[in-house]
């Protein structure tokens, strides 16, 4: 379908632009500029996420010490401070050809163990998610590392960027690389699909680039207009797949024929970040026009929408049933809640954009321009996530 279907009035068929609904830390339970119908299919997103959870399981056993080539057992971890609720640490260069590491992704292990850190030095850092002590150094990319992320099972990490490769590593072999994909444009997001089987890529060009877990693929499988794609995500069934970049527009396939379904414009400007919920329809997206809107993939159409800034928004995170937490360029973490349709709290300290965000449990991790990775405890705010949605209460204390 090359003709982009944009959003239509009902009575007068004209294109409606998205419309911002809603000025963050309002204090009104339903606020000024968040109509009465936002507030309810804001709710109606709540309960459409509920049931989101995740591991919290431990470290079993010990960490295998790495030996295979472009590992290293090394810890490569300066701490900043330490407090009881959260970790902030800087990541050692891994050459003296690199500058302070800047964290460019964030993937958390479904298992609740670890977490996957990507530096601007084309090294990942595995982590463990307590004091983030860092168990492997994995080193095979030769340029910026966009995106990471676990296998449903937690057994495989894939790695994709700039240098057009795509690298599997095997958990249970010390992480050392499983596969390798290359001839690959640069690329800018990877995700595996909900069993596991399959991998999807998106990157600079209107290209997704469908592979299996042990052998590329010849030729992209499906196609859209936007030619700077940064987003992909599969829906829980794998049946839909999820892509956004530049144009503003949501792109949905059917991943059974990889035939585009349409085009959706949700966002005035760049889309950066979109995640489906594990048990609904509703994806939501994050963009550069300081936003987030959560679309129902059933009902092709939005479903709320919250202004959260007026930056750029790069990253977005499932907290639970009716949190979601969002960052960018204004150095500043936000918890939404999307029932209430609006922030409820906010997270200061880092001292640059954050490009990435990951949950685990009760703690949050951020990374970004200003070289640190910070672990956040949320079991407070979880714990009393009424008192604080009211009292607007810190997390970090």
């Amino acid at each position: 379908m090359s003709q982009r279907a944009v959003s239509q009035d009902a009575s007068s068929g004209n294109a409606v632009k998205p419309q911002e609904t809603h000025a963050e830390n309002a204090s009104q339970r339903c606020p000024a500029g968040l109509s009465r119908r936002s507030m309810l299919t804001a709710a109606a997103f709540g309960g459409a996420i509920a049931g989101l959870g995740r591991a919290t399981s431990g470290w079993a056993t010990e960490p295998q010490t790495p030996v295979a080539a472009g590992l290293s057992a090394k810890p490569a971890v300066e701490r900043i401070t330490q407090t009881s609720e959260r970790e902030i640490v800087r990541l050692k260069r891994v050459s003296s050809d690199f500058g302070q590491t800047i964290v460019r992704a964030i993937a958390s292990d479904p298992r609740g163990e670890l977490i996957a850190v990507a530096g601007d030095d084309h090294a990942i850092r595995i982590m463990e998610t307590t004091r983030l002590d860092v168990l492997a150094t994995l080193q095979g990319h030769t340029d910026l590392i966009q995106s990471l992320h676990f296998d449903p099972a937690g057994n495989l990490l894939v790695s994709a960027g700039n240098d057009g490769q795509l690298i599997i590593w095997n958990r249970d072999d010390s992480f050392r690389e499983f596969h390798r994909i290359q001839r690959a444009p640069a690329l800018a997001c990877v995700r595996f699909s909900p069993d596991g089987q399959e991998i999807a890529a998106v990157g600079f060009e209107n290209k997704v680039h469908l592979f299996g877990r042990t052998k590329d693929a010849d030729q992209p499988q499906a196609e859209c207009d936007c030619t700077d794609l940064r987003a992909v995500d599969y829906s829980s069934d794998g049946k839909l797949l999820a892509v956004a970049g530049r144009s503003g527009y949501l792109h949905l396939f059917d991943r059974e024929t990889n035939k585009l379904i349409d085009n959706y414009w949700i966002h005035n400007g760049r889309i950066r970040d979109l995640k489906f919920n594990a048990s609904s329809p509703v994806v939501v997206t994050a963009g550069e026009d300081g936003s987030v809107v959560m679309f129902d993939t059933d009902v092709k159409k939005t479903v709320g929408r919250i202004q959260v800034t007026s930056g750029k928004l790069f990253s977005v995170c499932i907290l639970d049933h009716q949190h979601l937490v969002v960052a960018g360029s204004d150095n500043i973490i936000r918890i939404v809640n999307v029932s209430l349709g609006r922030v409820v709290e906010k997270l200061s300290g880092h001292k640059g954009s954050i490009a990435a965000l990951a949950s685990s449990g009760n703690a949050l991790f951020s990374g970004g321009y200003d070289a640190t990775l910070r672990r956040w405890e949320l079991g407070g705010f979880k714990a009393g996530r009424e008192r604080i949605a009211e009292r607007n209460n810190p997390i970090d204390r």
